[in-house]
């Protein structure tokens, strides 16, 4: 039997290893039926193994290099939350590296092969991008393996087959289907399937750059205009260059030896609201846009560039602090698949980076939660409607 332990807590999980090799995993979480299907089929490694995606599991990873000692395993996650719950998770195997980019790569003959873990909620068009990148990144040749659910198998399998040479099924059952392979079938050059379209307002129009696997892919979020909207509308028709318009209420003016107002957006996607305000709020208006996807910064900041904005800072974080009172303004558009838990958090960061008056604006379906959250962190919160949004305008 092999034991492998990984960091924190867990349960402790026996299951079935290559070639009948029996595996104790410590400190565990969870494992996935599709997982453990996989695992007796995981066939040797050596080299550099590139995992582009893991679905936020550290155990297919953590076997390959707990049987592959001499093999390092690099994990390429696009989200910085998820890279580093993972390398935590995975710091009792030296052997492991967690990286956060935009994409894995670049194209380098120590990488010798590649895994391709396919969840059921991973994007299809993602998927896609980390097949189409593995096989560019890796050497003509190199073993391939990717696990898909059995419902996602025809389309996932036809892509396959366009950049797999050498190609077999597994016959593992389970609901899952595995596919092994070489790679080779790609043509010489690759595209980061980046799609470039207009987003607009009543009062500005301006372009953004998004790419799979970024908030909102080839469109404009019907959320994130209806916050741009609102707030845009609370400015009114003036220009911001060192005083605030009247009808701004409930602002202060930038204090002399402060120089400008500062504007914050949390969780920026490809930057819609935030290159939006820019456009608006010409003059001393200073923007930081934050986003723990990494490939969403990169899209952000190639909006920057083709709308040829000045003063906005984007930076790639999952943690980001702030200095106290550091910012007038906070935006923020949380997903709805977490629930509560990334507003909370956005709510948390904004009570400690507003300055005294200042306002968090959170656009939302449940602007009644918002205000309970908010209400918690002593803030007064009124909730406005558009767009079939709610927008919660919070004043510290």
């Amino acid at each position: 039997m092999i034991t492998i332990t990984l960091a924190g807590e867990g349960r402790t999980w026996q299951l079935a290893g290559p070639g009948g090799v029996e595996l104790c995993v410590e400190n565990l979480r969870e494992a996935q039926p599709a997982e453990m299907a996989l695992l007796p089929h995981l066939p040797a490694f050596a080299g550099r193994v590139v995992i582009p995606h893991t679905g936020g599991s550290p155990l297919v990873p953590a076997v390959i290099a707990a049987l592959n000692p001499a093999a390092i395993v690099e994990i390429v996650e696009l989200d910085q939350h998820d890279a580093r719950l993972l390398r935590e998770k995975l710091s009792t195997l030296r052997n492991v590296r967690v990286l956060c980019a935009a994409d894995a790569g670049p194209v380098d003959s120590s990488r010798q092969s590649g895994v391709l873990l396919v969840d059921e909620r991973l994007d299809r068009l993602l998927a896609f991008d980390f097949i189409e990148r593995l096989d560019h990144i890796l050497p003509a040749g190199s073993p391939v393996l990717a696990m898909m659910p059995k419902k996602r198998a025809p389309d996932f399998s036809r892509k396959l087959e366009e950049h797999l040479l050498k190609r077999r099924m597994l016959p593992t059952g389970k609901g899952i289907v595995v596919m092994q392979g070489v790679s080779g079938g790609a043509p010489a050059v690759w595209t980061p399937r980046e799609h470039v379209f207009d987003a607009s307002t009543p009062t500005e129009k301006i372009q953004l750059v998004t790419r799979p696997g970024v908030f909102a892919h080839a469109r404009p979020d019907s959320g994130g205009l209806a916050l741009a909207e609102s707030f845009q509308l609370e400015v009114g028709a003036a220009k911001l260059c060192g005083d605030l318009p009247e009808s701004w209420q409930g602002f202060a003016a930038p204090t002399e030896n402060k120089g400008s107002l500062r504007i914050l957006e949390l969780g920026c996607g490809c930057g819609l609201v935030g290159l939006l305000l820019a456009a608006r709020l010409k003059g001393d208006t200073e923007f930081v846009l934050v986003d723990s996807n990494a490939r969403a910064v990169e899209c952000a900041l190639r909006g920057v560039e083709l709308n040829g904005f000045a003063k906005i800072k984007i930076e790639n974080s999952d943690v980001f602090q702030p200095e106290t009172g550091a910012f007038d303004v906070v935006l923020g558009n949380p997903p709805y698949f977490a629930q509560r838990r990334i507003a909370d958090y956005f709510i948390e960061v904004a009570a400690h980076a507003l300055r005294p008056g200042g306002t968090l604006w959170l656009v939302s379906k449940h602007g009644d939660e918002i205000e309970r959250l908010a209400s918690a962190h002593h803030f007064q919160v009124e909730t406005r409607h558009r767009r079939g949004y709610d927008i919660s305008v919070c004043r510290k």
